[in-house]
């Protein structure tokens, strides 16, 4: 709350470029030449600093050429470049000549590094949000921390109002502060445009603090009118068509039939970047003048940023803040407040203790993992393909050994051809990702896409060619080589037992990766399908439900009436909220011995008659609200914990208050849940007040379609000015888990492709192994051995291999599973099922992969194998 003019606040070039430009500059050009990218850089950050720090970047690496570059001793003598060349050369042919193994090879490649670029897409979308404005530094959130008598503590993020001043006033480390509220849904209307749009009330710092770029009007004085209201460009064009630029501003909008406000400033739409969402914002100040309560020390009203001073000591602002509240106000309740970086909310969202304890980053670390296992499993996939050619080899490396080849030039060649194939795999992925990224798009509800102007694209794919080349390349480039020359003449090839166990060992770690991926989407899918078909303690099917403007609500009787006529309309009731999604709470409740200095704090629900029985819930004991008793307006029906809480053994009539109002506990309803499945089921107070309900609970049947049609007609009727907007309650209930069934998804499809690659591997290792008893084969054949048994022989090895990589990823798999189901507070268990389905799948897949090849192998005639001896 500083009404100090804003300072406008030129961002410096990205340090690490910096770093990089100092390091490979010739010093003696370096002063000139960081003085003028900087300049540059400052003057197109007037405009925009992401597109400045993008043509940074590209300046910086535009100057690595020779002349600019220091003095460093290259290797550029004619016979290395004429190498080169050769190594290309060969690398080619041997592509064109084996021209299955060589599609096979970049088939393996593209589907891991396709998989693992949109993974690091969304993975680089998830860490970056929320990192774009100027100012990420230095903004912090204040949370609040309450400790409960059972020692445990909830924390959040609806902080007393007069902490904003007092920040403002007391804290010299301080420099701005703002309010930001909840997510609002307002009724807009311009002439006949009438549409319900989504927004929260700030404070006039709010476009100071936080860098949300303007398309029209001040910023540092768009709120600054209590009746202005700041809206996106999407709803400028909406309201006010392709002229909004010139038609928008000063023009008056009337919002919930209500108020009219000025539209003082447009912002540009809000992007994936931002966590923080809204199409329009309005003056916070406006909302406490009419909100008496937000002004008292013992209520949470909005959430609170701000600014520290550059170099301010924040340590101490932590230190002063934690008492706040305490201080403030005259109950023996705990509360204490800390403050958190604002760019680490989004993905450190849940707390433990008072603490972080995770969040989005869970899945951030768990789909990097993923990407990370699908190109390893890859490059050991490049890697087994590529010995088993070896056979097909070992003449050409003979020869070229014995025309005086080096092992060393020998290696660099299969270096070589293994950086040209992940070359190749790697433009054509990038093609495959931007045919599928729609796809992804609409699984992940994201907005992805390939920035092809961004340096840091272009350097992570470097970054991404150069692991795998090296990794793919490694083995063959060491063992290829190291074929003894009289041996490779003859195109036999002996390898040693060193050799066999870390080919071996590719393949078990390979199949144990898979293993891991497809136990975690068992398990994951298992939980969900836990999640959306737990029985909440109510009914949520068939249940529509919509909030009521003021005026329907007013005329609640009637609207029940005209409801009930409906056919389809099989019971109404009303509440305040919609109870699996509700957070109104307070620490005021009372009863006969509570400890005076225990802070417990519980949900309130405000229902009308008949909630109970249209919500399919059951009262345990005692009775529901009845309209044969007067004076259940100030009685109450608590839930099991609430009345575990209390401690009474009859907690049937006894006194009970909130916010000084005393009444009676008449009934004890089973426990249901209102918030999500992670937290514990808290405690409830539900109240016969229906002056303070404003949503319409409806229970549907036979004919939904029907229903809603002759719901809508009714609705409209009574509230003709507001539009007709409803959900239905099991369907809001699962979009909650949208974000765990996304995953859920994306570890299925990503478990499929890792056992896909992986028996890519097993049958190039398969054929490599046929290869080397081709001869035992034939041998074997004419002294009657049948198909089959070959097949079985040739089989078993790997069987045993698949059998081992089970054993090692099992207790992996159940040790992470377990620490990802402890999140939940309600969770399925861990059975042996996941796991034996998850080992049967990967050997089943494996088996018939391997004999495939077995089957080739033994079906040959032994004249062909035999004929040299």
């Amino acid at each position: 709350m500083s009404n100090k003019p804003i300072e406008k606040s030129i961002p410096s070039p990205p340090k690490w470029l910096l770093t990089f430009l100092r390091w490979f500059c010739d010093p003696d050009l370096l002063e000139d030449v960081e003085g003028d990218l900087t300049e540059l850089f400052e003057r197109r950050a007037e405009s925009s600093s992401t597109r400045a720090r993008w043509l940074f970047a590209l300046d910086v690496l535009k100057l690595l050429r020779p002349g600019i570059v220091k003095n460093v001793a290259f290797v550029t003598t004619q016979n290395n470049n004429a190498m080169l060349f050769n190594h290309i050369k060969m690398a080619i042919r041997h592509a064109l000549r084996y021209k299955g193994y060589t599609v096979l090879n970049l088939f393996g490649l593209i589907v891991g590094l396709t998989s693992s670029m949109l993974i690091l897409l969304w993975v680089n979308d998830e860490v970056e949000k929320d990192q774009f404005h100027v100012n990420a530094d230095r903004i912090y959130q204040v949370w609040r921390n309450m400790y409960q008598a059972n020692g445990e503590v909830i924390t959040t993020g609806s902080i007393p109002g007069p902490l904003g001043d007092a920040l403002a006033n007391n804290y010299p480390e301080v420099d701005e502060v703002t309010y930001y509220s909840w997510e609002l849904e307002l009724l807009f209307r311009l002439d006949e445009n009438v549409s319900y749009e989504k927004g929260r009330y700030v404070s006039p710092e709010f476009f100071s603090i936080f860098s949300f770029p303007f398309a029209a009007g001040d910023p540092a004085s768009a709120l600054k009118d209590p009746h202005s209201v700041v809206i996106s460009e999407k709803l400028a064009k909406k309201y006010f068509g392709e002229s909004w630029k010139t038609a928008a501003l000063s023009k008056v909008i009337k919002i919930d039939e209500s108020q009219e406000f000025t539209v003082s400033g447009i912002f540009e739409d809000i992007g994936s970047q931002s966590s923080m969402t809204f199409d329009f914002v309005l003056p916070a100040h406006e909302y406490i003048a009419r909100n008496e309560w937000i002004k008292s020390w013992f209520n949470g009203g909005f959430s609170i940023y701000f600014t520290v001073k550059p170099g301010a000591d924040l340590a101490a602002v932590q230190q002063r803040i934690e008492q706040e509240i305490n201080k403030n106000t005259d109950n023996a309740a705990d509360e204490r407040l800390m403050v958190l970086k604002a760019t680490d909310t989004y993905l450190h969202s849940n707390f433990k203790n008072g603490v972080p304890s995770g969040g989005r980053v869970q899945y951030v670390r768990i789909l990097t993992i993923i990407a990370i296992f699908l190109l390893v499993i890859s490059c050991i996939n490049f890697m087994n393909l590529a010995t088993a050619r070896a056979s097909r080899r070992t003449k050409e490396i003979g020869v070229r050994k014995v025309l005086g080849a080096q092992r060393r030039t020998l290696g660099q060649q299969f270096m070589v051809e293994s950086f040209m194939i992940t070359i190749v795999a790697a433009l054509l992925s990038i093609g495959c990702v931007l045919l599928i990224i729609p796809y992804f798009n609409g699984l992940t509800d994201k907005q992805l896409y390939l920035d092809f102007t961004d340096a840091r694209f272009w350097m992570g794919i470097f970054a991404l060619i150069a692991v795998t080349g090296l990794l793919s390349g490694s083995y063959p480039a060491l063992l290829l080589p190291s074929f003894k020359v009289t041996n490779s003449l003859k195109g036999a090839v002996r390898q040693s037992a060193s050799s066999i166990y870390f080919r071996n060992g590719l393949v078990v770690f390979q199949f144990a990766l898979s293993i891991i991926l497809i136990i975690g989407s068992l398990v994951v899918a298992r939980q969900m399908n836990f999640v959306l078909h737990k029985n909440l303690g109510l009914d949520k099917e068939n249940m529509a439900y919509l909030y009521m403007p003021q005026d329907l609500a007013n005329r609640r009787d009637v609207y029940r009436t005209e409801l009930l006529n409906i056919p389809e309309v099989k019971e109404v009731s009303f509440a305040s909220g919609n109870p699996l999604q509700y957070g109104r709470s307070t620490g005021s409740s009372q009863w006969d011995g509570k400890d005076p200095n225990a802070e417990i704090e519980v949900n309130v629900l405000m229902v009308d008659l008949g909630f109970f029985s249209s919500m399919g819930m059951e009262i345990v004991d005692g009775r529901d609200f009845s309209k044969d008793f007067a004076s259940d307006t100030a009685n109450y029906i608590i839930n099991e914990v609430m009345a575990d809480i209390m401690g009474f053994n009859e907690p049937l009539g006894q006194n009970l208050s909130i916010w000084g109002s005393k009444g009676k506990v008449i009934g004890i309803v089973k426990n249901f849940h209102m918030q999500s499945l992670y937290e514990p089921i808290a405690p409830v107070i539900v109240t016969y007040n229906p002056s303070y309900t404003s949503v319409a609970l409806i229970r549907l049947q036979n004919d939904i379609p029907k229903a809603i049609a002759g719901i809508e007609k009714v609705t409209t009727a009574l509230s003709p000015a507001f539009p007709f907007q409803y959900e239905f309650m099991d369907t809001s209930y699962a979009a909650s888990y949208r974000t765990e069934m996304s995953l859920s998804a994306l570890v299925n499809i990503f478990a499929i492709v890792s056992i896909f690659i992986s028996c890519l591997g097993l049958f190039g290792l398969s054929s490599f192994s046929a290869d080397l008893r081709s001869k035992e084969i034939g041998i074997r054949k004419v002294h009657g051995a049948s198909v089959a048994g070959l097949v079985m022989l040739l089989s078993r090895d790997y069987a045993r291999l698949m059998i081992v990589a089970f054993v090692l990823a099992a207790p992996v798999a159940w040790y992470y599973m377990q620490e990802w189901l402890n999140g939940f507070a309600f969770r399925t268990d861990l059975t042996l099922t996941a796991f034996l389905l998850a080992g049967l799948t990967a050997f089943v897949v494996g088996a018939l992969t391997v004999s495939v090849k077995s089957y080739q192998a033994a079906s040959v005639n032994p004249t062909r194998t035999l004929k040299d001896e």
